[in-house]
């Protein structure tokens, strides 16, 4: 089986690495985030657990809408 893909969850932080992302442009209450080029890092974290911490390529969109995050596919681990 497959392992499974994050891609709608709730959080309490998300953290975008400076120069990553373009944003966010607001659309009524959804703020989009844009990924720059490839590897733009996210961390996303709810309590003290994070939830997703990985790297998006270039022109991928993220949707927040109050503290519910929207992913992409596409996302890989960060390079070590």
């Amino acid at each position: 089986m497959a392992d499974e893909i994050l891609r709608v969850t709730t959080f309490d932080t998300v953290q975008l690495d400076d120069g990553d992302w373009e944003g966010p442009k607001r659309d009524d209450d959804v703020m989009v985030y844009k990924s720059k080029h490839a590897a733009a890092s996210i961390k996303i974290t709810r309590g003290s657990s994070t939830v997703f911490d990985k790297d998006f390529p270039g022109n991928k969109e993220i949707r927040i809408v109050g503290n519910v995050i929207h992913l992409p596919e596409g996302a890989t681990l960060e390079p070590i």
